[in-house]
């Protein structure tokens, strides 16, 4: 899979993805100045770049292009980004972002889940990042099953005897 270092071409790929799964609008009564897929599309910057709202602000303000790419004519204010980033990450838009990268990836032919499931919990963090409280219970667990095992095991011989 391949990764991208371009903040334009990151900005593009969201303004995309938000476009098939988000509304215009979060309401018909709201400004329209941006629609949501744009300003996604900004808030993603901001996170790849590792900006703070007045940084992305600023950053979008110098680059006039990128923002022509979303089908914008100005940057949006940093209070701006930081009510779209309440409104945007939702669990139901969030999910629904992610149904579309999961298309996305299967028409590409990317994940070959055929070959390989796909499984994620909801940290997501890759499974050699666990905390030791998680260790800890696994353990106990694990000690569990196996006394329930042995205690099957004794329950079984001594009824047989009976």
């Amino acid at each position: 899979m391949e990764t991208c270092k371009s903040p334009r071409r990151v900005m593009r790929a969201a303004y995309e993805l938000a476009g098939e799964a988000l509304p215009e609008y979060a309401s018909p009564f709201s400004r329209h100045d941006f629609t949501l897929p744009q300003l996604f599309a900004c808030l993603v910057v901001r996170e790849h770049q590792k900006k703070s709202y007045r940084g992305t602000e600023a950053l979008l303000g110098d680059c006039p292009e990128w923002l022509a790419d979303c089908g914008m004519t100005k940057a949006p204010d940093h209070n701006t980004l930081c009510r779209a980033f309440r409104t945007i990450v939702t669990l139901k838009r969030t999910n629904k972002m992610l149904d579309v990268t999961a298309e996305w990836f299967t028409e590409a032919q990317v994940l070959r889940l055929s070959r390989k499931p796909l499984a994620v919990d909801s940290t997501h963090f890759e499974s050699r990042h666990v905390s030791r409280h998680f260790e800890h219970r696994q353990k106990q667990t694990a000690k569990a099953d196996e006394a329930a095992k042995i205690r099957q095991k004794k329950d079984k011989s001594g009824s047989a005897t009976r």
